[in-house]
């Protein structure tokens, strides 16, 4: 994998790369190290990680559009 010229900011929503599925697990960019090279990752959908924050290497993070995300349920 290629390392990206544009680097994660604070707040970008990411998935791991290694998930092509609708359980992809979906966080938010909590820090990025000065040499761009690691992530704090705050997990809000994650199985087994749910609101943990995991430091990844960028290379293994994608960012995710807000038009991939699945809507929310509703109330029933």
């Amino acid at each position: 994998m290629e390392r990206t010229d544009d680097p994660f900011r604070r707040g970008e929503l990411v998935t791991l790369r290694e998930f092509d599925s609708a359980a992809e697990p979906l966080g938010r960019v909590v820090a990025v190290s000065a040499d761009g090279d690691r992530a704090e990752v705050a997990w809000q959908r994650y199985p087994g990680h749910g609101a943990q924050v995991t430091v990844e290497p960028t290379i293994m993070l994608r960012r995710v559009h807000e038009s991939e995300m699945d809507p929310e349920p509703g109330p029933e």
